[in-house]
């Protein structure tokens, strides 16, 4: 974003309820303007965009664009919008494109190091289908009313389906108001000849769980409520739409029964028994992960000691019921089984749970790999040593930087080769004043950083990691919560979703938020709506996967050359999305020439 001044100004005016902002709009009359994916326009900035919008995808793909809707002189009235279908010349059809009004929330306290002032983000995708009666136009995509010179950012998924024939697709984007000749704005989308896997090779699992569903909703999980259980199915389903694995699938996870041995017939109203809906999950939704809902108090009370030869029994069965519906391959403990463990009992703990599990007589082709969420580098010999203790080690991005490319101890190499697994992951911010004394090219807006999710952070933090993952070996990538809301929060108005105890009052704006909880009250439905940053971590999934294809074909040399155009290490690699999509578009055309 630009233009500081002009932006404090208007901040102060929406922060007083009052109307109008820019006495001397940049267009005359009603605009309509394509920009990046990665591109946020303030309420009141001059708009810079292009008059259509060019995107390229594989089948199986969503491919989201951006377009930004300015007011002139006169204000705007009544503004709608509409998509058409998207038609090739020998008359093959996609349709189904899906609008999302961008709703702004306001940044009041700026995160550590964030390089921006407090402003207004476009971060909420509200929906425009089924808008129902009643729902204020703040919290309803259109029809909206926009002042001289206000800016309306709007989002457009394209999901191209796998039997999409390749060719070039053309359509348009109509935009109206009171008073205005509708403005078209084409849409040509060119579709490769290749198509992405239904179930993505890159294993995740983010915070999203039925406790923290019900807990903002006001219902106790009972399993007999068909409203309650298909409202937490619908969280686990958007998040697998999003080839995101949620933590915990309470649906299609036994309790013990009166024996101490896992029920998997157990029914829940309106879905079925927890074997139908791991199907559901795993065949039907693709999920590329499964977390075992087992932990210290649940469901034994004392499973490391005298409830320990039940508890074996119990997760012997668990496994092997896993290996059956979902495959041996997508069957894990919960990363925050054993959570960044920093002293020697806890260090020690985690060993206890790596020697049960390795206890466990499992089944043909069963498996129970047991994550923690720790660096393979440990720099602190006197905490112990978990090496031989654990199946799936998850550092930090800082940690994976600072093992292979800061210190080259390549300690995650040594794990691999001993056939464990690395996942990685990213939460609150790097120290900076710390780190540009390891790495003096560091730049908030430049790049060189472990990337960081915030949402007043450059936007490319969000995509940029998974170009890296390969490099280092990584095979899964994680987040903490996907909901999280800081005691009394005001997420739909304030971004300061994260406020820290020690030290106490630290503001982390969009930390382990992805995700809004619509409330019929306010919205009109009782659901998840997405925020723009979950669109950007999906996207960013996609960007593995054409990295994984050209690795499979054997394309590795051109895969180093393209991506090191962009990225080098978690420690080097460019913002410039500009040129992120351009090597996207060099990965995508290698990949349709095959």
């Amino acid at each position: 974003m630009a233009c500081y001044l002009k932006r404090w100004y208007c901040y102060a005016v929406l922060l007083l309820g009052l109307s109008g902002c820019s006495s001397e709009p940049s267009v005359p009359g009603l605009q309509v303007k394509a920009i990046g994916v990665l591109e946020r326009f303030a309420p009141f900035e001059p708009v810079v965009g292009s008059d259509q919008v060019d995107i390229f995808a594989a089948r199986n793909e969503y491919e989201g664009f951006q377009l930004v809707i300015t007011a002139g002189q006169a204000g705007a009235m009544n503004v709608q919008i509409s998509v058409s279908s998207l038609r090739s010349s020998d008359g093959e059809v996609i349709d189904g494109l899906q609008v999302f009004r961008e709703r702004y929330v306001k940044v009041s306290t700026p995160s550590p190091y964030s390089p921006y002032p407090p402003q207004l983000w476009p971060d909420i995708l509200l929906p425009a289908t089924d808008v129902a009666e009643g729902v204020s136009s703040a919290y309803r995509a259109f029809p909206q009313n926009l002042s001289a010179g206000e800016n309306l950012p709007v989002w457009v998924d394209v999901h191209i389906p796998a039997n999409t024939k390749s060719a070039q697709y053309s359509g348009h984007v109509t935009v109206s108001a009171d008073g205005y000749v509708p403005l078209e704005l084409p849409i040509n989308l060119t579709v490769w000849n290749f198509t992405l896997p239904e179930r993505s090779p890159l294993r995740t699992v983010f915070g999203t769980n039925g406790y923290r569903v019900a807990e903002i909703y006001g219902f106790e999980r009972t399993g007999e409520s068909v409203a309650d259980n298909r409202l937490i199915r619908a969280y686990n389903d958007f998040m697998l739409d999003h080839y995101l694995s949620p933590e915990s699938l309470w649906d299609a996870s036994p309790e013990a029964d009166a024996t101490g041995k896992p029920d998997f017939q157990r029914e829940f109203a309106g879905l079925g028994t927890v074997t139908d809906n791991m199907h559901h999950y795993m065949q039907e939704k693709h999920a590329s992960t499964y977390t075992y809902v087992f932990a210290d108090s649940y469901p034994f009370a004392d499973p490391l000691g005298k409830d320990r030869q039940q508890a074996k029994q119990f997760m012997r069965e668990y496994a092997g019921w896993c290996a059956a519906h979902a495959g041996a391959e997508r069957c894990y403990t919960d990363p925050s089984f054993v959570d960044e463990p920093d002293t020697r009992e806890a260090y020690q703990y985690a060993r206890r749970w790596g020697a049960f599990f390795d206890e466990i007589p499992l089944l043909k082709d069963a498996k129970i790999r047991y994550q923690v969420s720790e660096p393979p580098l440990n720099e602190e010999p006197a905490l112990g040593n978990l090496a031989g203790a654990v199946d799936v080690w998850i550092p930090k991005f800082y940690d994976l930087w600072r093992d292979v490319d800061h210190l080259g101890k390549n300690a995650v190499s040594q794990r691999l080769a001993a056939g464990e697994e690395v996942w990685a992951y990213t939460a609150l911010v790097t120290d900076f004043k710390e780190y540009q004394q390891l790495n003096p090219r560091a730049e908030v807006l430049i790049g060189n950083y472990p990337p960081v999710w915030q949402l007043d952070f450059p936007a490319i933090n969000y995509r940029i990691p998974t170009w890296l993952l390969h490099r280092y070996g990584v095979t899964g990538l994680g987040y903490w919560d996907t909901l999280a809301g800081a005691e009394n929060a005001t997420i739909w108005q304030d971004a300061a979703s994260f406020i820290s105890d020690n030290p106490p009052g630290m503001v982390f704006n969009g930390d382990g938020l992805l995700v809004y909880p619509a409330k019929q009250a306010q919205i009109g439905f009782d659901g998840p709506v997405a925020s723009l940053r979950l669109k950007w971590i999906r996207d960013s999934v996609e960007d593995y996967m054409y990295i994984d294809l050209l690795l499979q074909a054997g394309e590795s040399a051109f895969v180093e050359q393209q991506v090191g155009r962009i990225a080098r290490d978690f420690g080097h690699w460019d913002n410039n999305p500009v040129l992120l999509m351009q090597v996207r578009q060099a990965l995508g055309e290698r990949l349709a020439s095959l």
